[in-house]
């Protein structure tokens, strides 16, 4: 899995999967788990039940096998630079942790809310976990902490309840744009740099039976003929312009930037592309609404996992354990 929810879910959108904070949680730092207690909130400490270090070794133990199963052992030795860690592998734990103090953020604001997984959801949950648990061999396990099928569950629940809070978040937002706002229209152009060239080719271009596009790849200075633009992307006066024409219509000559341009308007509302437009910028309104909303939630409520065991873990042990399905098994559930 890749980038999650860090500092505040920082990213892009998502929400094509079947379930949409399952995307948020690969979207932003680049890894997956869980860990603990000793919260911190608002200048108090709280004892909120936490993450036992087989709970989390479940977690980062299946991802440190995906990774490791696709890049190899040595991976985890690798310098990195630019973070306070000095390689790879302990960036990995560090964000693994990160990741998990952001789903322990989301289930204190469920519990707050009063979200649980209903008994269907559970039925699924520990379908999941039985399916998970067998599979694992006894190299597996060992290196997991010797967990349980009970821990599996456990954190099933948990991120299944940060999912359901994410997704009540999101449902509140209002994203609907209209197709004005989003459309996305298709124009061919000539560029020069001289007026007089300029309007000779006009009344070519505006001839009956003229071909633009011959015209354009004739005498225009920018190759670049076709072009795709989206409504609001700027506002000078080749867009206004581009955004008045019809279908076939051929615009006067604009003049902007020293340069002189003439439009032919090949699609004024392209559907598809201002579709895939709208879709795009809705996810990107609600990604930047749920941050919102979570960042104020997570300044009051600051998480941080202490437990010893987080600086004992070593990649390198469990070398027999190659299981790395924990989050594929609970999507397919």
């Amino acid at each position: 899995m890749k980038e999650c929810f860090g500092l505040g879910v920082k990213g892009e959108f998502f929400l094509k999967q079947k379930r949409s904070f399952c995307v948020i949680l690969i979207l932003l730092f680049s890894f997956i788990l869980v860990s603990c207690k000793g919260i911190a909130i608002s200048g108090k400490t709280e004892n909120v039940p936490g993450y036992t270090k087989q709970q989390a070794m479940l977690v980062l133990g299946s991802e440190r096998n995906r990774y490791q199963n696709i890049l190899g052992k040595e991976i985890w030795n690798l310098p990195i630079s630019g973070q306070i860690q000095k390689t790879y592998g302990a960036y990995f734990i560090e964000k693994n942790k990160e990741f998990l103090q952001d789903i322990r953020t989301l289930n204190l604001l469920a519990e707050e809310k009063g979200i649980l997984p209903n008994s269907t959801e559970m039925d699924s949950i520990r379908k999941a976990a039985t399916k998970f648990y067998g599979a694992l061999t006894p190299e597996d396990k060992s290196f997991f902490g010797d967990c349980t099928e009970k821990d599996v569950v456990d954190m099933y629940v948990a991120y299944f309840t940060a999912e359901k809070t994410a997704e009540s978040l999101l449902s509140s937002v209002d994203t609907e744009l209209s197709a004005a706002e989003s459309k996305v229209i298709s124009i061919e152009q000539i560029v020069l740099s001289n007026e007089d060239t300029a309007k000779d080719l006009l009344e070519k271009v505006r001839a009956q039976g003229a071909n633009f596009s011959y015209y354009a790849r004739q005498y225009s200075e920018d190759p670049e003929i076709l072009k795709q633009l989206s409504f609001g992307e700027k506002e000078d006066q080749y867009y206004e312009v581009a955004f008045s024409l019809q279908n076939n219509e051929i615009s006067d000559i604009i003049s902007e930037n020293g340069k002189y341009y003439i439009l032919h308007c090949i699609n004024s509302y392209d559907e598809e592309a201002t579709r895939d437009r709208k879709e795009r910028l809705e996810n990107s309104i609600r990604v930047l609404r749920f941050n919102e909303s979570y960042d104020a939630y997570q300044k009051e409520h600051i998480v941080r996992f202490r437990e010893p065991f987080w600086k004992e873990i070593d990649l390198k042990e469990g070398e027999g354990s190659t299981a790395d399905f924990f989050f594929s098994v609970y999507q397919e559930s």
